[in-house]
């Protein structure tokens, strides 16, 4: 079974690159514009991704802010985050502290390699 990737990124030409990268080495992907969007999966379709990929500057609330909101809720706790943004060194060095960072821009192969590793991760 593929393992499912949502990502919330308010840049379309980034969410759309990336779903398709995604898709095209299997993985089942789901694209979100805002924080709000990804809550209404959640909580009102019931679904959750294996691995959630967050922009960290969303227009509606931070991606750190929609980490700090999973943590808190046992049903989504285990989700595992991997925040890909456009950040300098000393944000990315505070978001690493609560999950990894994938620097934008990135080389897709990073991306990819970078996914791969947090489902292995999260699957051991």
């Amino acid at each position: 079974m593929a393992h499912t990737v949502w990502i919330v990124d308010d840049e379309p030409l980034i969410r759309t690159a990336v779903l398709a990268v995604l898709t095209e080495v299997g993985y089942t992907v789901r694209g979100f514009g805002n924080a709000e969007e990804l809550y209404l999966a959640l909580v009102e379709e019931g679904a959750m991704p294996d691995l959630l990929l967050l922009d960290q500057r969303l227009p509606d609330e931070f991606g750190s802010t929609i980490l700090h909101s999973l943590r808190e809720r046992p049903q989504y706790r285990d989700i595992p985050v991997l925040f890909v943004t456009a950040i300098d060194d000393e944000e990315a060095d505070r978001l690493s502290a609560l999950a990894p960072v994938v620097r934008k821009p990135f080389d897709f192969n990073d991306l990819v390699a970078a996914v791969e590793g947090e489902l292995q991760r999260a699957a051991s």
